[in-house]
């Protein structure tokens, strides 16, 4: 008699056992610290990548050499007017028309000196801090293309000055904010 409960009792244990899961994360964990540290490496690799700069450095026992600075083409935005200072020094003032600034002017002046100096590709725009948003932008247009109907040489590109640094203007001269 004691057999067969015995035996259901076994089968019941057995039964309970059949229904829990039991999971080995071993292998997991395993496979884990591997792709930690891969992944450390190939970061380290790729941060050695991003920070190097491709710098010419003289060497120690190098005299230094006494270069002029460069000249800049630069345009001074005003509430008035706009100033245009070529890099010969020159400066030529734009006043205002009665529609505000006056960027056909400017864009012929810069296609000039484009005409006269075809490699360079950089200007400078000098800001008054009370100067509105558009006419920065229409300033950088009148800078970066030729006007219509022009053309510099051969060229059929209509690229004036695409390289542009913004900045703050000097104070005017003459006392006038």
């Amino acid at each position: 008699m004691k057999s067969p409960r015995h035996i259901r009792r076994m089968q019941r244990h057995n039964r309970m056992r059949a229904r829990a899961v039991h999971l080995n994360i071993v292998s997991m964990i395993d496979v884990f610290a591997v792709l930690v540290f891969f992944l450390l490496l190939s970061a380290s690799l790729a941060a050695d990548r991003l920070n190097a700069l491709g710098l010419d450095l003289p060497s120690p026992d190098q005299a230094p050499q006494q270069r002029q600075p460069q000249k800049v083409l630069t345009v001074v935005i005003r509430r008035d007017r706009l100033e245009l200072a070529d890099r010969n020094g020159a400066v030529k003032l734009i006043p205002n028309t009665a529609e505000g600034h006056d960027f056909r002017t400017l864009a012929n002046d810069l296609a000039a000196i484009k005409q006269a100096q075809p490699a360079s590709e950089d200007i400078t725009l000098l800001l008054e801090a009370d100067v509105a948003y558009d006419v920065l932008v229409q300033t950088m247009d009148a800078a970066r293309t030729l006007p219509y109907g022009m053309q510099i040489g051969e060229s059929h590109s209509r690229d004036m000055f695409p390289l542009i640094s913004i900045g703050d203007a000097p104070a005017a001269a003459g006392g006038t904010p």
